[in-house]
């Protein structure tokens, strides 16, 4: 059981080794969908020096269209070339590239919502990847059942906001130009949006890929940290986080699977928490899905469905 650290900023790379990461994840200037950081290839191949031993994946997360395939296929080749460990993709002619060409990635299949059963995992293993994300959209014990019946490694969102939608379409920028507004639709324009009947708010922005909508709460497992040691990886997400903070986060993470191994886990993980709301006080935290049941009776949708209507 490790953290991957998905990092939002090289300043503080040494201070994450020394806590003990030993994976990391960043995006660069291509093929990259949602990243913190987007790297070229100089300051990519900077920070695998920088790493040593120390793990290195690269997100290739975006869907592809046919007129970019040249890029990509080089892209790939100098990814290879400098030798990163792994790339998280969803592309499946993405796989099909690497095995034509025997690169040396470790494949980490990382679809956001579509891995929900131990049998595609097996199929996967059996297509040559490696490790792949659980989907966020499903309970903890469920997670746990296709961790403990699968023949590849896997990886689960433990902190950070969370992939809600993505549309190839700009949406934003559609939406501003009907209105009228002249307005910037970037990451770093801090744009919330809010849907009529709900109480809580997402993050939207645009890039060259679309439109991406991600949770304005954040996952949190601080305080149910020992439930998770069915899993080979425990990714933090950096997306909104303070570079500073999330070096103090990934610490206060490092502590909990300290205690685990030590046996003092049940009295330490009483002051996690704590410790997390003092480094952010404003952040709205919750377990996500963890505890929630994904199936629903037909019934009580239809039920939903017509009090909406009498709204």
């Amino acid at each position: 059981m490790e953290l991957v650290v998905h990092l939002n900023s090289v300043k503080y790379v040494n201070d994450f080794i020394d806590i003990g990461i030993k994976y990391f994840v960043v995006g660069t200037k291509y093929f990259s969908c949602r990243q913190a950081l987007s790297l070229d290839y100089e300051e990519l191949s900077d920070l695998k020096n920088k790493l040593e031993n120390k793990k290195l994946w690269v997100l290739v997360n975006a869907l592809i269209e046919e007129h970019n395939l040249d890029e990509l296929l080089n892209h790939l080749e100098k990814l290879n070339e400098l030798k990163v460990d792994g790339i998280l993709f969803q592309d499946f002619g993405i796989l099909e590239i690497c095995k034509d060409n025997n690169y040396d990635f470790e494949l980490i299949y990382s679809p956001d919502t579509l891995n929900t059963n131990q049998a595609t995992l097996n199929y996967l293993a059996a297509l040559g990847i490696k490790c792949a994300f659980l989907a966020r959209e499903i309970p903890l014990d469920e997670k746990i059942m296709i961790a403990q019946n699968t023949a590849i490694k896997t990886v689960t969102q433990i902190h950070g906001v969370e992939y809600m939608a993505y549309s190839k379409r700009k949406l934003l920028s559609n939406y501003f130009m009907e209105t009228g507004l002249e307005k910037s639709a970037l990451i770093n324009d801090n744009i919330i949006i809010q849907a009529n009947g709900v109480d809580y708010g997402c993050h939207i922005y645009e890039d060259q890929f679309g439109c991406h909508i991600l949770s304005q709460k954040q996952i949190c497992g601080l305080d149910i940290l020992s439930s998770f040691t069915n899993f080979d990886y425990l990714y933090i997400e950096s997306l909104f986080i303070d570079d500073l903070k999330l070096v103090e986060i990934v610490n206060l993470y490092q502590d909990g699977l300290k205690s685990i191994n030590n046996g003092t886990y049940g009295k330490e993980r009483k002051e996690l928490l704590p410790q997390l709301h003092q480094i952010e006080p404003e952040v709205d935290y919750h377990h996500s899905f963890m505890f929630d049941a994904t199936v629903y009776k037909i019934d009580d949708v239809r039920k939903r469905e017509e009090n909406e209507k009498h709204k």
